[in-house]
């Protein structure tokens, strides 16, 4: 059975190696610096990475995925708060540019940043309950659609697909082309 629940400051470490993972890097040199200011960040109340806009997927006790989640009236601030501090580790990874990226989120939306299913969960049901406690989320505070960006080429759009997400347009994160993809809900 899968649990979903609120993650908390003992989570950090596996939030931080969940958003490393969804981030797809490749550069293991750099695997040690990014864990250690992800927890950082993960680790602060106001931060758009924070454990508190985090959730936790539990099969049988154990840590089987995470979601980073938020209202996209809030993703601005809390973005702003937390880039400065990953600045350097960004521009290693995706080149600078980052000043002149979209926003990923607005105001009336859900956005589903971050989503990561540990390798032995995969295939289990546990990303497409992630998902649903976000669109569950959306509904209890009345927003209407819930949105995430992935990668062109990520398997996962077919996951996304299937949940009644669609896509809307193409945005610039990173200085990468990424599809931004919604799914209306009933509130």
């Amino acid at each position: 059975m899968i649990r979903i629940r609120k993650a908390t400051v003992e989570d950090v470490a596996y939030i931080a190696e969940g958003i490393y993972y969804a981030f797809l890097l490749e550069d293991e040199g750099l695997y040690n610096q990014w864990i250690r200011t992800l927890k950082e960040v993960c680790g602060q109340e106001d931060t758009h990475y924070s454990y508190r806009n985090t959730w936790i997927a539990e099969v049988d006790g154990e840590r089987a995925g995470m979601m980073i989640a938020v209202n996209g009236e809030h993703y601005r601030v809390q973005r702003d708060r937390m880039y400065p501090q990953l600045k350097g580790l960004f521009d290693v990874a995706f080149g600078k540019g980052w000043d002149d990226m979209e926003d990923e989120a607005k105001a009336g939306e859900f956005y589903i940043d971050s989503l990561s299913v540990s390798l032995p969960y995969r295939n289990q049901g546990v990303g497409t309950a992630l998902i649903e406690k976000a669109k569950a989320m959306a509904r209890e505070q009345g927003i209407g659609v819930v949105t995430l960006a992935v990668e062109p080429m990520n398997t996962a759009k077919k996951l996304y697909q299937k949940l009644g997400f669609a896509y809307q347009r193409m945005i610039k994160i990173f200085n990468e082309e990424y599809e931004l993809h919604a799914a209306e809900i009933v509130v």
